[in-house]
């Protein structure tokens, strides 16, 4: 717990680090000025499939890296809409309304808690949330699931506990059930998701729990996709692809190979190393509502080498305002036509009142989201059930903690 000496001590140590809080401010500024001249959009479309492909192992060592597809606009960079919004504030919200009418678009968020390896009774709830918009039309719902006991261990030969894995697949599942039950007949639409389809942060698992995750998150897109549903990831990243496509066409022309900086990274390397993609391209997209071109995203766990791929995705970075954000969504889409327009058209519509984050995600998440008083809530109606089937049965079944989940309850551990 912060006192009030805790307080002061951190604004004085605050006040020491002025120079320092300066200093990386313009740093980050600086970083993306000198990264200009290695921008991946200053190598030609077809240079960089040259590089990429040449150097398979890039994947492994450089763990991000955007493959380019949009041939036509590589070399531009930055790509606006046709017909942008424009003008006074009722005009902008005139063009969102035509868009909406033209497409229905949803989100879907979601909130858990997660079993408490104190207590003696193991239960996890969670809860998924899907706001749906049309032109002048909405509708909302949200819908929750618990398990208790033996049912927060997950199938295998060997009984495993939930871990972080089995909680993504149970909200996957529990989201396609709440679409069907409520939502059908607001089909077709593009759905947001505030998470990444890449699944970039499966690269510290062990290859056993990536494949688990990936087979599970296949499901999830086959079934929205056969319920007419287009799943599009916006969100905000610290991914590096283009920066790491950007240096390997820079620094690493003719035969030199990713698998040779192991022990000795480059100097751009090191430089660079703490410069997203995101910062980079505040300096490249100056138009407003502008996106990159857009491209395949590459990571070691979902793609082998560039041309075995688990999982294939298209992905473009987008700017609302003064945000930067990621858009993924399944390849197949590419094929049906204009939808890459369709999608920029879309997430700019939905977030024009909300300058640079779509309204619908916000809405999805204020139905999702379980807070302090609502996981009270559900830890008091788990504890009389206890009691009750105490009483009933005539054994000790209260909900016990150990000292720390006491402590961890009341938000002191």
């Amino acid at each position: 717990m912060l006192n009030e000496l805790s307080i002061h001590s951190l604004s004085q140590k605050l006040d020491k680090k002025e120079k320092k809080i300066v200093e990386s401010l313009y740093g980050y500024k600086n970083l993306s000025q000198k990264f200009a001249v290695y921008s991946p959009f200053k190598v030609t479309y077809g240079e960089a499939l040259s590089i990429l492909s040449s150097d398979p192992s890039c994947i492994n060592y450089l763990n991000s890296v955007a493959f380019p597809l949009e041939q036509e606009n590589w070399e531009r960079g930055e790509v606006t809409l046709t017909d942008p919004p424009m003008g006074t504030p009722s005009d902008m919200m005139e063009w969102s309304f035509k868009v909406l009418e033209e497409n229905s678009i949803a989100a879907v968020d979601a909130s858990t808690i997660e079993h408490n390896l104190h207590q003696n009774l193991l239960y996890s709830y969670t809860q998924v949330g899907v706001y749906w918009r049309k032109a002048g039309k909405c509708y909302s719902n949200s819908l929750g699931d618990l398990k208790i006991g033996d049912e927060l261990y997950a199938p295998a030969m060997r009984p495993r506990m939930f871990d972080g894995v089995d909680y993504q697949k149970w909200n996957w599942e529990l989201t396609v059930t709440l679409l069907k039950e409520s939502f059908e007949e607001y089909l077709p639409f593009i759905m947001f998701l505030d998470e990444s389809l890449s699944i970039p942060y499966a690269q510290s698992y062990t290859r056993d729990r990536q494949s688990y995750l990936l087979n599970s998150l296949k499901d999830y897109i086959r079934e929205l996709d056969e319920m007419g549903i287009i799943p599009v990831s916006v969100y905000h990243s610290l991914d590096r692809g283009l920066i790491n496509l950007g240096l390997k066409c820079s620094t690493c022309k003719g035969t030199r190979r990713c698998s040779d900086c192991l022990t000795k990274p480059s100097e751009e390397e090191l430089l660079f190393r703490n410069l997203s993609d995101k910062l980079f391209l505040i300096e490249v997209l100056k138009v407003n509502y502008s996106r990159t071109p857009y491209f395949r995203p590459i990571n070691p766990v979902i793609a082998k080498d560039f041309n075995k791929l688990e999982l294939d995705l298209v992905a473009f970075y987008l700017r609302i305002d003064e945000s930067i954000l990621r858009i993924e969504f399944p390849y197949k889409y590419l094929e049906s036509g204009e939808v890459v327009e369709k999608v920029h058209k879309a997430v700019v519509a939905d977030s024009i009142l909300t300058k640079g984050y779509p309204y619908t995600l916000m809405n999805a998440h204020e139905f999702a989201v379980l807070s302090s008083r609502d996981r009270n809530t559900v830890n008091e109606l788990v504890h009389r059930k206890a009691l009750e089937l105490s009483r009933k049965y005539g054994v000790d079944l209260t909900l016990k903690l150990t000292r720390k989940g006491e402590l961890k309850r009341k938000g002191i551990a």
